[in-house]
């Protein structure tokens, strides 16, 4: 009971603490991991070893407190070590997706037909990751080796039946319109929905929150991509973002960086973050919309043929598709200026 204005003073202070975003008592974090699950495409047995005990290394820590993660399997890995991966996707707190095939794969640089071809298989490898007679995981998921992809990924991804892509981040890979989006969306044409992967802004550079990005391309150390993950999570409280990050087999499941791992699940755990699977990220975007609903996409995913912003007919591949720039016959000022180039990570 407030009784005296002093009093009643230090109780409005502690209202403002518990409301003000920058509180300790901020928002809850929503993490959404994704390990990825990679070996080479003809392992050693000593190499078969390696990739076992560094998934187990990043799997565990989230096993143990029953924590949802989604591991994307590559379909190397998928061949060499099926059983493995059918394990892994049987465990109710995993969510199963694809993850490309080799390491240094180019989506971008091959036609549809090969693209179509090197999907259909993988997407096959990794269908096929089950008992006889057991559950049968359904592939939902996908995410290109290094982000690299094109209009005719999303082509492909949608004839076999995917629903998104995590191919994306947030402020360096990114649709025209969706430069700053934390939340998964719509990909306007297609049955699919982008997801993008969490960045943050260190020192100046922009550090797209994937452990192979950070090590092999910015050379960070172990302890400061700990330290990027932790302001990360800090951020994301404020903000009320997502926090979505790419956690490799290869990079964080030993090392160094196995020990940011390791530090960053107790430090999110200790704040109550809810670790979610990608399609339940995207299944809360409809809390986070003021409708309370996701703009709904087409039954047939194909592209109208009259532009929304124009009312023109559409005679390109999509306003939002990857690599194509817009251009319509007539004054069309807006339209004829937009180039939806995604902008690549450098």
């Amino acid at each position: 009971m407030c009784s005296n204005k002093w009093v009643h003073f230090g109780c409005l202070a502690l209202v403002m603490l518990l409301v003000l975003p920058g509180s300790s008592l901020s928002k809850e974090v929503i993490i959404n991991a994704m390990i990825d699950f990679d070996s080479p495409a003809s392992p050693t047995p000593d190499q078969v070893t390696q990739a076992f005990n560094s998934i187990v290394n990043l799997t565990n820590p989230m096993d143990s407190r029953g924590l949802n993660a989604t591991i994307f399997a590559s379909s190397d890995v998928v061949t060499s070590q099926k059983l493995f991966v059918t394990i892994l996707g049987q465990k109710t707190n995993h969510e199963l997706a694809l993850n490309g095939n080799p390491e240094d794969e180019k989506l971008s640089s091959m036609p549809y037909s090969k693209q179509l071809e090197l999907l259909t298989t993988a997407q096959k490898n990794i269908n096929s990751a089950h008992v006889c007679g057991g559950k049968v995981v359904s592939i939902g998921g996908f995410r290109p080796q290094s982000f690299d992809q094109n209009n005719n990924t999303l082509k492909v991804l949608e004839s076999l039946g995917f629903l998104y892509d995590a191919g994306f981040v947030v402020g360096t890979f990114y649709l025209p319109g969706h430069k700053n989006d934390t939340w998964p969306y719509p990909i306007m044409g297609y049955n699919l929905y982008a997801v993008p992967v969490s960045s943050y802004n260190s020192s100046g550079v922009r550090v797209n929150l994937s452990d192979r990005y950070a090590k092999e391309e910015l050379g960070i150390s172990g302890s400061k991509w700990y330290d990027i993950l932790a302001a990360k999570f800090d951020e994301a409280a404020i903000n009320g973002d997502p926090m979505v990050v790419v956690f490799s087999n290869q990079v964080s499941g030993s090392g160094d960086y196995l020990d940011a791992y390791k530090n960053f699940v107790n430090y999110a755990t200790s704040k109550n973050a809810k670790f979610v699977t990608t399609t339940e990220l995207i299944n809360m975007t409809e809390v986070k919309n003021a409708s309370g609903k996701l703009p709904v996409l087409s039954a047939s995913g194909v592209k109208p043929s009259v532009c929304p912003t124009c009312g023109q007919n559409n005679e390109s591949k999509g306003s939002l598709a990857i690599g194509v720039t817009v251009t319509h016959q007539g004054n069309c000022t807006d339209c004829n200026k937009t180039s939806t180039n995604v902008t690549k990570p450098k």
